[in-house]
């Protein structure tokens, strides 16, 4: 039985222009990348193809009874491995009515082999799509051998009308044979100025609230149509906790006191890389873009929505694509007062320096472990995998990332209440996370 989701009540022509260059690869029997940065919406994107009753024949025509679209949700796996992956895909296909093979999954070192029968007993003039949603996890564990055999299982298909859709926040590394089946990546980033008020309305609906026409155009000068941002600045005018009359400059001051604000922010923050956020902290602070700044930082930077083109009186340049995220990035621009030095002290306590005062505190040997590891790397993105072998030693092998993850926000609890006290900075961070790569401290 097909899977229904809240996308399946946007309107036909929800993302027009993402929606129909997928549609328009896949048609093609294209494999496709899409990508898009923390909140930006592509899973909203990816459920849209594949649940709403009109986008077929909106865009597919004359093929759109013959394609079936089957979609995985990697964000639900147990854990991202190869094995998981499969056996889930064709367990989808089993629910989806489209694989007659068996159910047998018992037999994990032939699972490739399994599918493989699955992917045969489909009815070869059907234009099967597997769509891969929160693929980013999976795709850092995944070896070229996979990517090899999912071009495998499209071979295998007599007209070899099997497509892939990967969704991901960033563009994934080299994919072995399967690279020659994708087209261009699209990029999922904010949203068009229609798509904005739609959905605003649907916040309104869900929230029991209304908003004038002035309080619509100050949510969507704001945030600059991201969606996730649209949905957590609608939550705060709702309740009261923002003043949509206010200036811009004010108005988002206003919603970076919510902690949820923050998150969101310092998610995208987290998705870029030191080279990209360096791009934005020379805007932010008005400098203008960097000479160092690169290409392909660049192009990134703008195809994901993160920078647009803007003119000033000075001609023709760049600019953060929305005024919450410029100040959020604002603040986290180093000042004299304000900038924090950690030293990791024997035995056991963390000093905590600025130009103008220190401190000192008690930790366990756990977490001065953690810190010592992390000062160490003096400012470098340190993997999971290095802190838990230097942190745990001996016992590194029954540590997973969910339990580094709970000591880092302990280090946290104790070290950023002191920092922002002595800052003055309510939003610091002592430990920052990256995103599918580890650690770094902010300091």
């Amino acid at each position: 039985m097909p899977l229904t989701y809240k996308e399946t009540s946007f309107p036909a022509d929800y993302r027009a222009l993402e929606v129909s260059r997928i549609m328009n690869g896949i048609r093609k029997l294209r494999s496709i990348a899409i990508t898009g940065l923390a909140g930006m919406g592509k899973s909203n994107v990816v459920r849209f193809i594949v649940s709403h009753p009109q986008v077929r024949a909106r865009y597919l025509k004359e093929r759109a009874d013959d394609t079936v679209f089957v979609h995985v949700d990697c964000a639900g796996l147990a854990a991202p491995s190869e094995g998981e992956l499969l056996t889930e895909i064709g367990i989808q296909l089993h629910r989806e009515g489209i694989s007659t093979g068996g159910l047998d999954w018992q037999g994990a070192h032939a699972i490739r082999r399994i599918l493989r029968e699955h992917i045969l007993s489909i009815d070869p003039n059907l234009n099967l799509v597997i769509v891969l949603d929160y693929f980013d996890e999976a795709a850092a564990t995944l070896d070229k051998g996979f990517f090899n055999y999912l071009f495998h299982l499209r071979n295998v298909r007599p007209r070899g009308n099997l497509v892939y859709v990967f969704a991901t926040r960033r563009p994934m590394g080299h994919l072995g044979e399967l690279q020659e089946l994708l087209d261009d990546r699209v990029s999922v980033g904010p949203l068009t100025r229609k798509d904005s008020l739609d959905s605003i309305r649907r916040d309104e609906r869900r929230l029991g609230q209304t908003f004038d026409a002035a309080e619509r155009e100050a949510l969507i000068a704001c945030t600059g149509g991201h969606p996730g941002l649209i949905k957590n600045v609608s939550e705060l005018l709702s309740s009261g906790r923002a003043d949509a009359s206010s200036p811009t400059e004010e108005l988002a001051r206003q919603l970076l006191q919510s902690e949820r604000v923050r998150n969101l922010c310092l998610e995208i923050w987290s998705d870029l890389t030191t080279a990209e956020q360096d791009i934005l902290l020379h805007l932010a602070q008005g400098d203008g873009l960097s000479q160092s700044a690169g290409k392909t930082e660049m192009a990134h930077l703008e195809a994901s929505g993160i920078l647009v083109r803007a003119e000033s009186q000075a001609g023709p340049g760049m600019r953060i694509f929305c005024p919450l995220l410029a100040a959020y990035v604002r603040q986290r621009i180093p000042t004299g007062p304000g900038t924090v030095h950690f030293t990791a002290e024997f035995p056991n306590r963390a000093r905590i320096g600025t130009p103008t005062t220190n401190e000192s505190i008690a930790l366990s040997p756990k977490l001065f472990s953690l810190l010592l590891t992390l000062t160490e790397a003096q400012g470098q993105v340190l993997s999971t995998d290095e802190i838990i072998s230097r942190v745990y030693e001996s016992e590194a092998a029954g540590v997973t990332n969910a339990a580094l993850s709970q000591l880092v926000k302990r280090l946290r609890g104790i070290l950023d209440p002191h920092v922002r006290r002595m800052t003055n900075d309510p939003t610091y961070t002592s430990v920052e996370t990256v995103r599918n790569v580890g650690y770094r401290l902010n300091g």
